[in-house]
Order: C-alpha cells, then sequence, then structure tokens
C-alpha cells in the first residue's frame, strides 16, 4: 500500500529540572529542542482540490508552520517548563521566583523528560490539526543532538 506523508521540524529553547534524578538533570539546566513531525491524511492520500493553492498537498507546509509555533512552539521557546507536582521544592521555589518577576513559565502535570514531552505534545498537536483531517504519524523530539524520544501514532 502506497501512503504519503510531509515532515517538519521546529527547534525551540527551554530549561527544566527532573526531581529525583541522580545525575545531573536533577539541576536547572536547558536544552535546544528540535521536533518533527510526520503527518498524513486520516483517509490517506492528498487533497484533491483543482485550482486551490493546496491541490495536490497532504496539508500546505506553511499552513502546518502557522499551527505548530502559533500553539506549542512560542509558548515553549524560553521558558522554564515547571512540573507542579514536583517532589523537589526547589522547583517550586525556582518557578515562583521566576513567576514573581514576569519571567517566562510553563506550568506542566508530569515529570519533564524527553518521553513525555513527545506524549504531550503528540496529543497536543493531533487536537490542532484535527480540523484538517490530517493526523501526527510519527513525532520526534531530540533534546541534544545525539539524544530523542520517539512517538509512533498508531
Amino acid at each position: 500500500m502506497t501512503s504519503v506523508s510531509i515532515v517538519k521540524e521546529f527547534t525551540w529553547s527551554m530549561a527544566h529540572m527532573l526531581a529525583n534524578h541522580i545525575g545531573k538533570c536533577k539541576n536547572i539546566h536547558g536544552h535546544t529542542y528540535k521536533m518533527q513531525i510526520e503527518i498524513a491524511r486520516k483517509g490517506g492520500g492528498v487533497l484533491n482540490k483543482p485550482g486551490q493553492t493546496d491541490d495536490g498537498m497532504v496539508l500546505e507546509f506553511e499552513e502546518l508552520k502557522t499551527i505548530i509555533n502559533t500553539n506549542t512552539v512560542e509558548a515553549l521557546d524560553h521558558a522554564f517548563l515547571y512540573w507542579v507536582n514536583s517532589t523537589d521544592e526547589l522547583e517550586h521555589e525556582i518557578a515562583s521566583l521566576l513567576k514573581k518577576h514576569g519571567r517566562k513559565v510553563v506550568d506542566i502535570n508530569y515529570r519533564p523528560t524527553a518521553e513525555n514531552l513527545a506524549l504531550d505534545y503528540l496529543d497536543k498537536i493531533n487536537n490542532d490539526l484535527a480540523a484538517f483531517k490530517v493526523e501526527v504519524v510519527e513525532l520526534v523530539l531530540w533534546e541534544s543532538p545525539t539524544s530523542y524520544a520517539r512517538v509512533l501514532n498508531r
């Protein structure tokens, strides 16, 4: 069976810390994240819209870029990712201090591992793309040039 999909990459910088981690990642630190998203039409194939700008496409790349940047990347870029249920009191103090001084903090309800982030972004992005009748086939989230988490949407 032949299938067609498109892939787009996004990057942003973000800080976090991992409560209860035995290594260096228990400290506040940052990454330049790279996220690669592969999408396909829910019914397969490409749009058949003769005379329209998106004829023959899964989704216009510019449309995908706008959706992901507006709904995901802009909120995360240069933010501190704060696990609101962290067992590390320091994480709560850091988030509180940053918020008090008007810094960018993004609250999440899970431990900010690459795997959990990838799962969260998969759900969020699929919701953002539902109206376009496309879905994420694969999402890859790098937290370094050599380390990434991959989620396949099956």
